[in-house]
């Protein structure tokens, strides 16, 4: 597009030259073509700021995971709350057990010593019955000696009955040592059993808080987990949402400079078409002008160079090329063509008569799509080459007027 504009551009000049020769005073109003190419430089779409379409991309994509990020944020926090409470309590819970059970030691000793106390109790009286039973035994044993008049015998018997008073006190005695003993190590086994008991307890609490522990890890590892690939994905959505609206910006941009582009040159063309109606009504107003009623290539050629001027050698030379290939063509020489949308009933292509426009289109496709012969040197041609084209083909024909 700007080869075609930088194109058009020199040959408006050339063609401005030429006029300028001709008139008697020179025109000093400014050239068309170069307001265009300074309007066309000029066209500029700020685009929209990044800051701008981060904060909307980020936003769009918050939409969308932040509910999720804050949820799963929200729940973490409580079962982590959650989970050290429940340690405490279990801590707690299992320590006051211990300690209940540890509180039950003084107990248990009071119990087994008052055990003991009575069984000594028990067995001191058992002591002072026998003394007593023996002694009041002996007593009668001398009364009754004394009365059958065998005193001798008394000593004797005094001394068995202090035999078997001491055996019996001395087997007492061992019945109760081996009883208190007996309670003693009873004693020893309800205190150490309790206090097994009560460190029991208290491990079984630290051991249950370890498990809820381990358990609260286990989920804050699944759940951190989880909400770092939430934050991944939000963070991708973000990069591909600002992608887009950064490309929709560009499109925009894109969009509203060819608005501005197409607006400048319908403007431009405009002029043109009024540029050419005068110049038409200048040759309708001169009889004599070189081209007007001839025909073929001198009328084409002439008529080019009445729009480019007598320096021009490379629009007219390439405008003229087209023409003569167009005019040259097979159709164009035997006046017939073969549609390829209208069929006859065998099927077959029908032949129609070549139209001025049938051979505008001819010329039109063979400017646009160059010299298949030589696509190197094929030139950009501009609307306001393809109109003098046109033209120099009516010319050509005998039918510009």
């Amino acid at each position: 597009m700007a080869d075609a504009i930088r194109r058009q551009a020199a040959s408006q000049s050339k063609a401005a030259q030429v006029k300028k020769q001709k008139k008697t005073s020179q025109n000093t109003a400014p050239n068309p073509l170069d307001q265009l190419m300074q309007q066309i430089q000029n066209i500029s779409v700020d685009p929209t700021p990044l800051d701008v379409l981060l904060k909307q991309a980020t936003g769009t994509a918050g939409s969308q995971f932040d509910p999720l990020i804050q949820q799963l944020e929200a729940e973490m926090a409580r079962t982590e709350n959650r989970g050290k409470q429940n340690q405490a309590t279990a801590k707690k819970m299992y320590g006051d057990l211990a300690t209940d059970i540890a509180a039950q030691m003084p107990e248990i000793t009071n119990q087994m010593a008052q055990a003991s106390r009575e069984t000594e109790q028990r067995y001191d009286q058992t002591q002072g019955l026998l003394k007593d039973q023996y002694n009041q035994q002996a007593q009668q044993q001398a009364e009754l000696y004394k009365k059958l008049g065998i005193q001798a015998a008394t000593p004797e018997a005094t001394q068995q009955a202090s035999d078997d008073q001491s055996y019996f006190q001395n087997q007492s005695k061992l019945d109760e040592n081996a009883a208190l003993q007996m309670l003693s190590e009873m004693k020893n086994s309800d205190v150490s059993y309790n206090r097994q008991s009560s460190d029991n307890t208290r491990l079984a609490g630290v051991n249950t808080a370890a498990d809820i522990g381990a358990q609260l890890e286990d989920y804050m590892q699944t759940a951190g987990s989880k909400l770092t690939g939430l934050r991944s994905s939000k963070e991708s959505a973000i990069q591909a949402m600002l992608a887009q609206l950064q490309q929709q910006d560009a499109e925009r941009i894109q969009e509203q400079e060819s608005t501005q582009y197409d607006q400048l040159m319908d403007l431009f063309n405009l002029q043109l078409k009024m540029q050419e109606m005068q110049q038409k009504n200048a040759r309708e107003s001169k009889p004599d002008q070189l081209f007007k009623g001839t025909n073929g290539p001198s009328g084409a050629s002439n008529y080019l160079g009445e729009m480019y001027g007598p320096s021009d050698s490379f629009s007219s030379k390439a405008i003229m090329e087209a023409l003569n290939d167009v005019m040259g063509s097979p159709e164009a020489v035997a006046g017939k063509y073969q549609s390829q949308d209208m069929k006859d009933s065998y099927g077959n292509p029908v032949n129609l008569d070549v139209t001025p426009e049938y051979l505008t289109d001819m010329l039109r496709r063979r400017m646009q799509e160059g010299n298949p012969n030589t696509p190197l040197s094929n030139p950009t041609f501009s609307d306001y080459d393809m109109n003098n084209a046109i033209n120099a083909l009516l010319a050509y024909m005998g039918k510009l007027k």
